[in-house]
């Protein structure tokens, strides 16, 4: 039987491109045909360990999705995605995030409003951070500079450990799949860069209502009710935030990793949000 890392390999082997960007090599992945979704992954920093639902979702659509260098502005992201639109040919797309991509995708927004037709948001929260979170993210940056590399990697480890939801029976696999993809493939540069962009976000105030002043997209939220990291107060500053009503879907119990833990489920509910 074959294995999730070799799943995520053959993915990789199969949709991956590479494009260079003031000389940092950008990887990421197209795939299938139709409507373009650009989606940004979460914290792992890897897309192609979403390979499940991505695969799926390409179905219908022509699904990009990028890699994550361990740059340390939103800049650096910014003039990277706009690359790789560039070298696809897509001019106008629904823009899509989960976790840490969710909040990549609101900053890439106030890039591009006149190109987004619609943000969808997953499993994340409103990227207007107060400025009370510069002091823990300033802590996490200097203990990931400071510390050893193999701690590092350990309490990256039990951090993505917290937020996996899968099935029971294949918890141990994709538990193993997670521990080497953080040992083998992230550095101490790419925990830097974790929280490093974060702060960047708050000290440069680019997630503001201001910013999205002259978009007229749709925002929709998907939304589990064991997510810890979304709240009911999320949707008023999100509707504050963009200045409009927000579309709320329901994902029920599927939690933060909702796209492991049924993939099929939800691709499902992705293709509402994309109607």
């Amino acid at each position: 039987m074959i294995t999730i890392m070799e799943q995520m390999h053959q993915f990789s082997d199969r949709f991956g491109k590479q494009i260079v960007v003031n000389n940092i090599t950008w990887r990421y992945y197209c795939l299938g045909s139709g409507a373009p979704i650009f989606w940004l992954p979460g914290g792992l920093r890897r897309a192609a360990f979403s390979f499940a639902f991505l695969e799926r979702l390409a179905a219908h659509h022509t699904v990009i999705a990028p890699d994550y260098p361990p740059v340390q502005t939103n800049d650096e992201f910014i003039t990277a995605f706009d690359a790789i639109l560039q070298a696809e040919g897509v001019d106008t797309f629904a823009l899509g995030g989960q976790s840490y991509g969710g909040g990549l995708a609101q900053v890439y927004l106030t890039h591009k409003v006149k190109s987004v037709e619609r943000l969808i948001l997953s499993s994340t929260g409103p990227g207007d951070y107060p400025k009370a979170m510069m002091f823990p993210l300033q802590v996490n940056i200097a203990l990931a500079r400071l510390l050893p590399e193999k701690t590092v990697k350990s309490l990256m480890t039990r951090l993505m450990y917290k937020y996996l939801t899968v099935p029971e029976a294949e918890r141990t696999e994709w538990e193993e799949a997670l521990t080497v993809l953080v040992q083998n493939d992230l550095s101490r540069p790419d925990m830097v860069s974790l929280f490093a962009v974060m702060a960047d976000r708050i000290r440069k105030g680019i997630v503001t209502p201001a910013a999205y002043q002259n978009w007229t997209g749709r925002v929709i939220v998907l939304s589990s009710e064991n997510d810890p990291t979304q709240n009911k107060k999320h949707i008023l500053r999100y509707e504050q935030l963009f200045g409009r009503a927000v579309e709320v879907i329901n994902m029920g119990n599927m939690s933060h990793s909702a796209a492991f833990f049924n993939p099929d489920k939800y691709v499902e509910f992705l293709e509402q949000a994309l109607i």
